[in-house]
C-alpha cells in the first residue's frame, strides 16, 4: 500500500499526464488514502477530467472533489436580456 506522500505524488503525476487538466490549478491533499482535490478550474469538463485522472492512482481509497468552476470573464460580463 502506498503512503500518503507516495499517493500524493502519484495523483500529481496522473493530473500532469492528462492534457485536459491544468495541474497547477489543483491542490492535492491526502490523509489515510483519502485524496481531496481543491482549487479552481475553468470548466466542468476540467473538473471531471481531474477526478478521472486522480481515480487512476493506485492506493486511493476515497476521492473528495472540492474543485470549483470559476466563471470566465466573458460570462461574467455577458449582458443579461430582460425576460418578458
Amino acid at each position: 500500500m502506498n503512503s500518503d506522500l507516495q499517493l500524493r505524488h502519484e495523483v500529481f503525476g496522473q493530473l500532469n499526464w492528462d492534457p485536459a487538466v491544468n495541474a497547477s490549478d489543483v491542490d492535492v491533499r491526502v490523509k489515510d488514502g483519502v485524496v481531496t482535490l481543491r482549487g479552481e478550474v475553468t470548466c466542468e469538463a476540467q473538473r471531471e477530467a481531474a477526478e478521472r485522472a486522480a481515480r487512476r492512482s493506485e492506493g486511493l481509497t476515497t476521492l473528495v472533489n472540492r474543485l470549483t468552476v470559476r466563471a470566465s470573464r466573458e460570462l461574467a460580463r455577458a449582458p443579461t436580456t430582460p425576460q418578458t
